[in-house]
Protein backbone atom coordinates (compact mmCIF):
# COMPACT_ATOMS: atom_id res chain seq x y z
CA UNK A 1 0.00 0.00 0.00
CA UNK A 2 1.29 3.48 -1.03
CA UNK A 3 1.07 6.36 1.27
CA UNK A 4 0.55 10.33 0.31
CA UNK A 5 3.01 12.31 1.12
CA UNK A 6 0.90 14.40 3.86
CA UNK A 7 -0.07 11.08 5.06
CA UNK A 8 3.35 10.52 5.89
CA UNK A 9 3.69 13.70 7.89
CA UNK A 10 0.83 12.93 9.69
CA UNK A 11 2.23 9.64 10.74
CA UNK A 12 5.71 11.51 11.63
CA UNK A 13 3.84 14.19 13.79
CA UNK A 14 2.02 11.15 15.43
CA UNK A 15 4.96 9.40 16.52
CA UNK A 16 6.63 12.30 17.61
CA UNK A 17 4.09 13.24 20.21
CA UNK A 18 4.03 9.74 21.63
CA UNK A 19 7.55 9.83 21.92
CA UNK A 20 7.41 13.18 23.97
CA UNK A 21 4.64 11.38 25.93
CA UNK A 22 6.05 8.75 27.14
CA UNK A 23 9.31 11.13 27.95
CA UNK A 24 7.38 12.94 30.17
CA UNK A 25 5.59 10.45 31.97
CA UNK A 26 8.74 8.79 32.63
CA UNK A 27 10.39 12.32 33.87
CA UNK A 28 7.54 11.88 36.33
CA UNK A 29 7.47 8.49 37.37
CA UNK A 30 11.00 6.99 37.13
CA UNK A 31 11.51 3.09 36.65
CA UNK A 32 7.71 3.44 36.43
CA UNK A 33 6.93 3.68 40.16
CA UNK A 34 5.02 6.80 41.89
CA UNK A 35 7.44 9.39 43.34
CA UNK A 36 6.41 9.58 46.98
CA UNK A 37 6.93 13.23 48.72
CA UNK A 38 7.41 13.78 52.55
CA UNK A 39 3.81 15.09 54.00
CA UNK A 40 3.19 18.73 54.98
CA UNK A 41 4.56 19.41 58.80
CA UNK A 42 1.86 19.53 61.01
CA UNK A 43 3.43 21.96 63.85
CA UNK A 44 2.60 21.96 67.37
CA UNK A 45 0.66 24.99 69.35
CA UNK A 46 3.23 26.38 71.22
CA UNK A 47 4.79 26.98 67.05
CA UNK A 48 1.43 28.28 65.85
CA UNK A 49 0.96 30.35 68.86
CA UNK A 50 4.51 32.20 67.86
CA UNK A 51 2.61 33.83 65.01
CA UNK A 52 -0.18 35.45 63.74
CA UNK A 53 -2.22 34.10 61.38
CA UNK A 54 -2.33 37.64 59.46
CA UNK A 55 0.35 39.99 59.85
CA UNK A 56 -1.26 42.84 58.11
CA UNK A 57 -3.59 42.76 60.76
CA UNK A 58 -0.76 43.76 63.55
CA UNK A 59 1.13 45.87 61.57
CA UNK A 60 1.01 49.51 62.45
CA UNK A 61 2.24 52.47 60.91
CA UNK A 62 2.87 52.98 56.95
CA UNK A 63 5.07 50.08 55.56
CA UNK A 64 8.42 51.27 54.84
CA UNK A 65 9.95 52.18 51.20
CA UNK A 66 12.63 49.89 50.80
CA UNK A 67 13.23 51.25 47.12
CA UNK A 68 14.85 54.57 49.23
CA UNK A 69 17.30 52.45 51.68
CA UNK A 70 21.04 51.92 50.98
CA UNK A 71 21.38 48.72 49.55
CA UNK A 72 24.54 46.31 50.41
CA UNK A 73 26.40 46.88 47.20
CA UNK A 74 26.44 50.73 47.96
CA UNK A 75 27.30 50.34 51.67
CA UNK A 76 30.00 48.18 50.23
CA UNK A 77 31.34 50.65 47.82
CA UNK A 78 30.83 53.78 50.54
CA UNK A 79 28.22 55.55 48.70
CA UNK A 80 25.42 54.58 51.00
CA UNK A 81 23.98 58.24 52.50
CA UNK A 82 25.50 58.33 56.16
CA UNK A 83 24.00 60.53 58.78
CA UNK A 84 26.55 63.81 60.00
CA UNK A 85 26.44 61.92 63.32
CA UNK A 86 27.77 58.83 62.43
CA UNK A 87 30.61 60.52 60.12
CA UNK A 88 31.95 62.41 63.29
CA UNK A 89 33.23 61.55 66.61
CA UNK A 90 35.11 58.25 68.06
CA UNK A 91 33.80 55.80 65.25
CA UNK A 92 34.86 56.25 61.34
CA UNK A 93 32.37 53.74 60.64
CA UNK A 94 28.72 53.86 59.77
CA UNK A 95 26.42 51.60 62.04
CA UNK A 96 25.32 49.10 59.33
CA UNK A 97 29.11 48.17 58.91
CA UNK A 98 29.30 47.06 62.59
CA UNK A 99 25.87 45.59 63.53
CA UNK A 100 23.34 44.35 61.10
CA UNK A 101 19.35 45.40 61.56
CA UNK A 102 18.70 41.84 61.95
CA UNK A 103 20.96 41.67 64.94
CA UNK A 104 20.08 44.78 66.61
CA UNK A 105 15.98 43.35 66.60
CA UNK A 106 17.49 39.93 67.72
CA UNK A 107 19.14 41.59 70.63
CA UNK A 108 16.36 43.51 71.75
CA UNK A 109 14.01 40.27 71.82
CA UNK A 110 16.40 38.16 73.90
CA UNK A 111 17.02 41.04 76.20
CA UNK A 112 13.00 41.81 76.16
CA UNK A 113 13.20 37.85 77.77
CA UNK A 114 15.71 38.30 80.19
CA UNK A 115 14.04 41.61 81.63
CA UNK A 116 10.58 39.64 82.20
CA UNK A 117 12.47 37.18 83.63
CA UNK A 118 14.25 39.43 86.22
CA UNK A 119 10.85 41.18 87.23
CA UNK A 120 8.75 37.63 87.37
CA UNK A 121 9.11 38.96 91.34
CA UNK A 122 9.66 41.80 93.69
CA UNK A 123 12.01 39.25 95.40
CA UNK A 124 13.83 38.45 92.75
CA UNK A 125 14.42 41.25 91.16
CA UNK A 126 14.98 43.15 94.99
CA UNK A 127 17.41 39.96 95.38
CA UNK A 128 19.78 40.72 93.08
CA UNK A 129 18.16 40.45 89.65
CA UNK A 130 18.25 44.19 89.75
CA UNK A 131 21.62 44.23 88.56
CA UNK A 132 20.95 42.06 85.86
CA UNK A 133 18.00 44.53 84.35
CA UNK A 134 20.48 47.66 84.80
CA UNK A 135 22.84 45.77 82.36
CA UNK A 136 19.69 44.63 80.21
CA UNK A 137 18.29 48.00 79.80
CA UNK A 138 21.32 50.09 79.00
CA UNK A 139 22.37 47.81 76.44
CA UNK A 140 19.26 48.15 75.38
CA UNK A 141 18.93 52.21 75.55
CA UNK A 142 22.31 51.89 73.15
CA UNK A 143 20.72 49.43 70.89
CA UNK A 144 17.33 52.14 70.46
CA UNK A 145 20.26 54.88 70.30
CA UNK A 146 21.94 52.87 67.14
CA UNK A 147 18.21 51.80 65.45
CA UNK A 148 17.55 55.78 65.70
CA UNK A 149 20.70 57.21 63.85
CA UNK A 150 20.82 53.52 61.88
CA UNK A 151 21.91 54.37 57.80
CA UNK A 152 19.33 51.79 56.73
CA UNK A 153 15.69 50.43 57.03
CA UNK A 154 15.94 49.17 60.77
CA UNK A 155 12.60 48.02 62.74
CA UNK A 156 11.28 50.18 65.70
CA UNK A 157 12.81 53.53 64.63
CA UNK A 158 9.98 55.53 64.25
CA UNK A 159 9.60 55.11 68.52
CA UNK A 160 13.80 54.36 68.82
CA UNK A 161 14.57 57.92 69.89
CA UNK A 162 12.00 58.18 72.69
CA UNK A 163 12.54 53.94 73.82
CA UNK A 164 16.44 54.97 73.73
CA UNK A 165 15.71 57.87 76.81
CA UNK A 166 13.42 55.47 78.53
CA UNK A 167 15.61 52.50 79.03
CA UNK A 168 18.21 54.61 79.54
CA UNK A 169 16.34 56.02 82.80
CA UNK A 170 15.33 52.77 83.99
CA UNK A 171 19.32 51.89 83.42
CA UNK A 172 20.66 54.52 85.74
CA UNK A 173 17.71 54.17 88.05
CA UNK A 174 18.82 50.33 88.86
CA UNK A 175 21.35 50.63 90.83
CA UNK A 176 19.27 49.91 93.35
CA UNK A 177 16.60 47.06 94.01
CA UNK A 178 13.55 49.13 95.69
CA UNK A 179 9.70 49.39 95.51
CA UNK A 180 9.92 51.95 92.71
CA UNK A 181 12.73 50.50 90.63
CA UNK A 182 10.98 47.20 90.69
CA UNK A 183 7.81 49.32 89.26
CA UNK A 184 9.61 51.28 86.77
CA UNK A 185 11.35 47.78 85.69
CA UNK A 186 8.45 46.14 85.53
CA UNK A 187 6.17 48.95 83.22
CA UNK A 188 9.43 49.17 80.82
CA UNK A 189 9.69 44.81 80.37
CA UNK A 190 5.86 45.65 79.24
CA UNK A 191 6.49 47.82 76.85
CA UNK A 192 8.80 45.38 75.27
CA UNK A 193 6.77 42.91 75.21
CA UNK A 194 3.62 45.10 74.27
CA UNK A 195 6.83 46.80 71.39
CA UNK A 196 7.10 43.11 69.80
CA UNK A 197 3.66 41.92 69.72
CA UNK A 198 3.57 44.65 67.25
CA UNK A 199 1.96 47.56 69.51
CA UNK A 200 3.74 50.93 69.65
CA UNK A 201 4.29 52.14 72.96
CA UNK A 202 2.69 56.00 73.73
CA UNK A 203 5.92 57.51 74.40
CA UNK A 204 6.98 61.81 74.33
CA UNK A 205 9.06 63.14 71.04
CA UNK A 206 12.56 62.86 71.39
CA UNK A 207 15.44 64.14 69.85
CA UNK A 208 16.99 61.51 67.21
CA UNK A 209 20.15 61.98 67.28
CA UNK A 210 21.49 61.19 71.01
CA UNK A 211 23.48 62.48 73.72
CA UNK A 212 25.51 59.41 74.36
CA UNK A 213 26.67 60.66 77.61
CA UNK A 214 23.60 60.41 78.71
CA UNK A 215 22.86 56.82 77.05
CA UNK A 216 24.27 54.84 79.23
CA UNK A 217 26.75 54.10 82.33
CA UNK A 218 30.20 52.63 80.75
CA UNK A 219 30.44 49.62 83.54
CA UNK A 220 27.36 47.87 82.75
CA UNK A 221 28.21 47.44 78.59
CA UNK A 222 31.44 46.80 80.04
CA UNK A 223 30.05 43.80 81.58
CA UNK A 224 28.00 42.76 77.88
CA UNK A 225 31.15 42.78 76.25
CA UNK A 226 33.09 40.43 79.40
CA UNK A 227 30.05 38.29 77.94
CA UNK A 228 30.27 38.31 74.80
CA UNK A 229 33.85 38.12 74.35
CA UNK A 230 34.87 35.39 77.71
CA UNK A 231 31.79 33.88 77.76
CA UNK A 232 30.84 33.01 74.51
CA UNK A 233 33.60 34.36 71.55
CA UNK A 234 36.01 32.67 73.25
CA UNK A 235 34.45 29.16 73.98
CA UNK A 236 32.70 29.46 70.31
CA UNK A 237 36.30 29.86 68.92
CA UNK A 238 38.32 27.29 71.12
CA UNK A 239 38.21 24.78 67.98
CA UNK A 240 36.62 24.51 64.37
CA UNK A 241 33.96 21.89 65.23
CA UNK A 242 32.62 24.88 68.29
CA UNK A 243 33.00 27.57 65.43
CA UNK A 244 31.01 25.87 62.24
CA UNK A 245 28.26 24.80 65.36
CA UNK A 246 28.10 28.05 66.66
CA UNK A 247 28.71 30.24 63.72
CA UNK A 248 25.55 32.24 63.88
CA UNK A 249 25.90 33.16 67.48
CA UNK A 250 29.40 34.18 66.76
CA UNK A 251 28.35 36.60 64.06
CA UNK A 252 25.56 37.96 66.46
CA UNK A 253 28.07 38.48 69.57
CA UNK A 254 30.85 39.46 67.59
CA UNK A 255 28.59 42.74 65.93
CA UNK A 256 27.10 43.24 69.22
CA UNK A 257 30.57 43.64 70.39
CA UNK A 258 31.87 45.80 67.69
CA UNK A 259 29.21 48.27 68.59
CA UNK A 260 30.10 48.64 72.16
CA UNK A 261 33.36 49.15 71.10
CA UNK A 262 32.78 52.24 68.86
CA UNK A 263 29.95 53.13 71.84
CA UNK A 264 32.15 53.27 74.89
CA UNK A 265 34.78 55.70 72.26
CA UNK A 266 32.07 58.08 71.91
CA UNK A 267 31.92 61.49 73.81
CA UNK A 268 30.93 61.62 77.08
CA UNK A 269 32.29 57.95 78.05
CA UNK A 270 34.88 58.27 80.42
CA UNK A 271 38.65 58.14 79.02
CA UNK A 272 36.40 59.02 75.51
CA UNK A 273 39.15 61.90 74.65
CA UNK A 274 42.07 59.57 75.81
CA UNK A 275 43.54 58.78 72.19
CA UNK A 276 45.10 55.57 74.31
CA UNK A 277 41.95 54.64 74.94
CA UNK A 278 40.24 55.50 71.65
CA UNK A 279 43.15 53.31 69.85
CA UNK A 280 42.25 50.41 72.26
CA UNK A 281 38.52 50.56 71.03
CA UNK A 282 39.27 51.14 67.51
CA UNK A 283 41.78 47.91 67.42
CA UNK A 284 38.94 46.11 69.81
CA UNK A 285 36.22 46.86 67.08
CA UNK A 286 38.43 46.42 64.30
CA UNK A 287 38.73 42.59 65.12
CA UNK A 288 35.37 41.67 66.50
CA UNK A 289 34.25 43.15 62.86
CA UNK A 290 36.71 40.33 61.54
CA UNK A 291 35.04 37.86 63.83
CA UNK A 292 32.14 38.64 62.30
CA UNK A 293 33.09 38.71 58.45
CA UNK A 294 34.82 35.41 59.33
CA UNK A 295 31.64 33.47 60.87
CA UNK A 296 29.75 34.77 57.15
CA UNK A 297 33.17 33.36 55.24
CA UNK A 298 32.89 30.52 57.27
CA UNK A 299 36.31 31.12 58.17
CA UNK A 300 38.00 29.83 60.82
CA UNK A 301 41.19 30.22 61.16
CA UNK A 302 40.74 33.95 60.08
CA UNK A 303 38.11 34.53 63.06
CA UNK A 304 40.91 32.51 65.26
CA UNK A 305 43.64 35.23 64.68
CA UNK A 306 40.86 38.16 65.37
CA UNK A 307 39.76 36.87 68.55
CA UNK A 308 43.87 37.00 69.03
CA UNK A 309 43.83 40.65 68.54
CA UNK A 310 40.54 41.64 70.32
CA UNK A 311 42.15 39.70 73.48
CA UNK A 312 44.82 41.58 73.18
CA UNK A 313 42.76 44.77 73.06
CA UNK A 314 40.53 44.27 75.86
CA UNK A 315 43.56 43.10 78.05
CA UNK A 316 45.90 45.80 77.31
CA UNK A 317 42.56 48.47 78.18
CA UNK A 318 41.88 46.86 81.50
CA UNK A 319 45.52 46.74 82.72
CA UNK A 320 45.34 50.82 82.28
CA UNK A 321 41.45 51.96 82.56
CA UNK A 322 39.87 49.12 84.42
CA UNK A 323 36.95 50.52 87.09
Amino acid sequence: MRYSRSDRIAGLALVLVALMCSAAVLAAKPDGKSIKRARPPKWSNDVLDAFFEDARDKLVGPRPVYSQAPTVAAAANGTAATPPEIQSGATDAAWSKLIDAETIEAEIKRLAQAAADDVATPSKFKGGAYEDCRRHFSVLAMLFAVAAEYDGVVRWSDVAPALRDSFARAGYNCKVGTDQTYQESLNRSHDLAELIRGIRPQVPPAERAADWGQVSDRPPLMQRMEIAHQERLTKWLANERQFVQNRDEVRHEAQLLATIAAVIAREGFDYWDDEQYAQYARDLRQATSDIAAAAELENYDQAKQAISRATKACTNCHDGYRE
